[in-house]
């Protein structure tokens, strides 16, 4: 995905940690198991992972093989994420900014993301990368993007919550082309680095099934949501109880749109 403009909210997360942890879908297996083979990594490989969060990706990686530096500049997300690698020595949990990331260069097989590159300063993040990959190494990023799978429930969602959280809306009609709009934009950046080749993409879709509590909690475990404050947090929560018990939902069904991108770093 293209840069954000604004990157003053990307510590948003850590204010919700708990409920970032328990209501982020991690990373499919079968998806992780997709980039691994993509970009060639064996077990024992060192892998850089920028934005790790409580670990949604970081453990599916793992679990696929390469020894994972994870770095997270959140201090609640990043306690989170060294109690679940407690007993994994392959995961090393390290703070800090990816722009304030100091190592050799070529220490890494990989550097990856999952819904975080977003955040970085593209004038950085693709040569930072690229310095610290491996001649022939590969940067791999991974976005989602879920919606509710009924579009007249998303549509009343987003008549409920349009005034006051704009940013909680949906639009079933165009969810999917913007996504992928977005995503050509991203690449257009990455191929822009010129420090990147062979672009490698791919979108798939699974599917999350939630309670309003679960549903609501993703929600909140998003920018522009975590910043609200306790009483903008309670009307939320209000709006779409009501607005979920109008429609007889007592489960949430959401289509999880993934999109996954890796490119190897060029010769030069």
């Amino acid at each position: 995905m293209k840069a954000n403009s604004r990157r003053d909210n990307k510590l948003a997360f850590d204010v919700v940690a708990d409920v970032y942890d328990s209501a982020r879908p991690g990373i499919p297996c079968r998806l992780v198991t997709s980039l691994v083979r993509i970009t060639g990594l064996a077990p024992g490989d060192q892998v850089l992972e920028v934005g790790a969060g409580s670990g949604q990706f970081t453990r599916p990686l793992r679990a696929a093989g390469p020894e994972v530096t994870a770095l997270e500049p959140g201090d609640r997300l990043r306690a989170l994420l060294a109690k679940h690698a407690a007993d994994d020595p392959g995961i090393t949990v390290r703070g800090g900014f990816f722009e304030d990331f100091t190592a050799p260069d070529g220490s890494f097989a990989a550097v990856v993301s999952a819904n975080a590159w977003q955040w970085l300063d593209p004038a950085v993040s693709y040569r930072m990368a690229a310095d610290l990959l491996l001649p022939g190494g590969h940067l791999a990023l991974v976005w989602n993007f879920p919606i509710v799978a009924d579009p007249a429930v998303q549509r009343a969602l987003n008549e409920a919550l349009a005034d006051d959280y704009p940013d909680a809306v949906r639009h079933p009609e165009t969810h999917l082309s913007g996504i992928e709009a977005r995503a050509a934009e991203g690449r257009a950046e990455l191929a822009a680095s010129g420090r990147f080749e062979a672009p490698w993409w791919q979108f798939s879709t699974d599917t999350l099934t939630l309670t309003p509590d679960a549903y609501y909690d993703l929600l909140l475990s998003y920018a522009n949501v975590a910043v609200l404050d306790d009483s903008a947090r309670t009307n939320l929560f209000l709006l779409v109880r009501a607005t979920l018990e109008v429609h007889g939902v007592d489960t949430v069904t959401m289509d999880n749109v993934l999109y996954a991108v890796s490119a190897r770093k060029t010769d030069r």
